[in-house]
């Protein structure tokens, strides 16, 4: 006889690899929203003008920086947020010294007054 050969072939079966998918949600910070419109109705009601418009920039700043931020500019509006907050923190000391002033002159006319 004749020999008979055994041919072995391999086959590789592969599993494919497990996929992962992760899903970040990001929320859109406040950039100072909140801050801005509270400043602007304590400015209004303590009569500073300047230190209302102020604010209402702030207010339009911070928007800007909210839609920067859900349009994933990150670093644009991280840099407004800080402009809103810059112009809230102006605003602030100005109604504090217009305050200030008002109260001085005030006290000062009452002085004059009961002499």
């Amino acid at each position: 006889g004749g020999t008979q050969q055994q041919s072995t072939t391999t086959v590789v079966v592969g599993q494919p690899t497990a996929s992962h998918t992760t899903l970040l949600y990001r929320s859109s910070g406040d950039h100072f929203l909140t801050l801005s419109i509270v400043m602007t109705f304590i400015c209004i009601f303590c009569g500073g003008l300047l230190p209302a418009v102020l604010t209402v920039a702030a207010i339009f700043v911070s928007l800007s920086a909210k839609d920067d931020d859900l349009h994933g500019d990150e670093a644009s509006a991280r840099r407004k947020g800080r402009i809103a907050l810059f112009l809230n923190i102006l605003s602030a000391v100005l109604t504090f010294v217009g305050c200030a002033i008002i109260i001085g002159v005030v006290v000062k006319i009452c002085l004059l007054l009961i002499q």
